[in-house]
């Protein structure tokens, strides 16, 4: 999956007796995309327990070396890296409170260290379970990090569900304290049984914590476990509150990474870009979920949206305010 950059060219023309140098104006080639909104790296450790990683080294891992190189190969010119340290939640991994909070500090420092080695290209997002009592303190300190500038949270591996109080205050608490802390927020919320019901809470419950920050949801509000009915039907919920210019949803992004699913079939696919247009494209941004699929790849499977040309230009140009704070960003509505 890797593109060729079309080279300009330059010709020599002799007339009259008389040699002279004529240059016709440079092919340019595809106009990059601005930004890839949703990557991962992994350390060794993760891969080791959760694997899913590169498998051309010994051990397996990814770095930011190889996410550089991936955005080379889609013509994407900045990378957005999620700490994949909320996968220690994992409830499969059995793992004491005490563990998760020493291996996602470590996992948080492994991301950190990646991204200032391309720090023209990437930009980090330290990640937490907002299940364990320690996410408040991790979040705390990374306060003034030049390396991690947000937070990810990830609802689904958490095995955090919207409809239980107690889980709800936690997760509203993390929320809370990033916004104090000025960090723009990316909540994986969707998959699995993940409906309509949960995207209303989410609203009406967690956004008003989030303040001033900006919320990027995940996949569109879809996920994994990929579920072909329930995806539609929570964009579904953020259009009807946009469209009603909901304060509450004025800074809301979403990203496109695997989006549509390969899985998705074509009435969930129409459906999708039906919410798109009612939301607007203009909130929308451009993601591949590295690892999971290459930003080439992402780009390839847009195609199945069937979006207009100047629609899938909006989406090229999109870039969130926290990897383009020169402008031409997603913008929060006016009221």
């Amino acid at each position: 999956m890797r593109w060729l950059l079309l080279l300009g060219f330059a010709f020599l023309c002799q007339a009259a007796g008389a040699a002279e140098e004529m240059t016709p104006p440079a092919e340019t080639g595809p106009v990059p995309w601005r930004a890839d909104h949703h990557m991962h790296l992994a350390s060794a450790d993760i891969c080791e327990r959760v694997g899913d990683c590169l498998p051309d080294r010994d051990p397996p891992t990814v770095l930011a070396a190889d996410a550089v190189r991936a955005l080379d190969a889609g013509n994407v010119n900045k990378g957005v890296i999620f700490s994949s340290a909320y996968l220690y939640g994992l409830p499969s991994l059995g793992l004491d409170p005490e563990a998760i909070t020493r291996l996602v500090r470590r996992e948080n420092e492994f991301t950190a260290a990646e991204v200032a080695r391309y720090p023209d290209r990437l930009i980090g997002f330290l990640s937490v379970d907002p299940q364990q009592d320690s996410a408040l303190d991790e979040l705390r300190h990374w306060q003034g990090s030049r390396e991690l500038v947000g937070l990810k949270l990830h609802l689904t591996v958490s095995a955090l569900h919207l409809q239980n109080r107690a889980e709800r205050g936690k997760l509203a608490a993390v929320v809370r304290e990033a916004a104090n802390l000025d960090l723009p927020i990316v909540i994986h919320i969707g998959g699995g049984s993940f409906g309509a019901a949960d995207a209303g809470i989410f609203v009406r419950e967690i956004l008003p914590e989030a303040g001033r920050s900006w919320v990027q949801v995940a996949h569109a509000g879809g996920g994994f476990p990929l579920t072909d009915n329930n995806h539609a039907e929570v964009l579904a919920v953020f259009a009807d509150h946009i469209t009603r210019d909901d304060p509450l949803t004025r800074r809301v992004l979403f990203d496109l990474s695997y989006v549509p699913a390969p899985e998705q079939g074509t009435d969930t696919v129409a459906a999708l870009r039906r919410e798109m247009r009612r939301i607007g494209l203009e909130r929308f941004l451009f993601g591949s979920d590295y690892n999971v699929l290459t930003p080439a790849g992402q780009i390839a499977a847009l195609a199945r949206l069937d979006l207009a040309d100047e629609e899938e230009s909006i989406l090229r140009t999109n870039c969130a305010p926290w990897v383009c704070p020169d402008g031409g960003e997603s913008s929060e509505p006016e009221p």
